[in-house]
């Protein structure tokens, strides 16, 4: 979970960098006005899952850091 630029970058580790070539993807950008709400959803479903902990940390940030770009940059509907 990152921005484009981390999860490209050479050696990246993250989900995009694991994603198989012809696997299906949903991803949320921090300007989709429901995004971070999105994102917390997820941290409930998959605390229920037993996701580990730092994984749901990991994506609280990541809701935040949303936050914090939109209200820098603004937000709109999804695109």
């Amino acid at each position: 979970m990152g921005t484009k630029a981390e999860e490209t970058a050479p050696g990246a580790t993250g989900c995009l960098a694991k994603a198989a070539g012809d696997e299906p993807l949903f991803i949320l950008r921090a300007k989709d006005m429901l995004a971070p709400g999105v994102v917390r959803v997820w941290v409930h479903y998959a605390r229920a899952s037993g996701v580990p902990e730092e994984k749901l940390n990991e994506a609280l940030e990541l809701a935040e850091r949303m936050e914090r770009w939109q209200a820098k940059h603004g937000k709109k509907v999804p695109d």
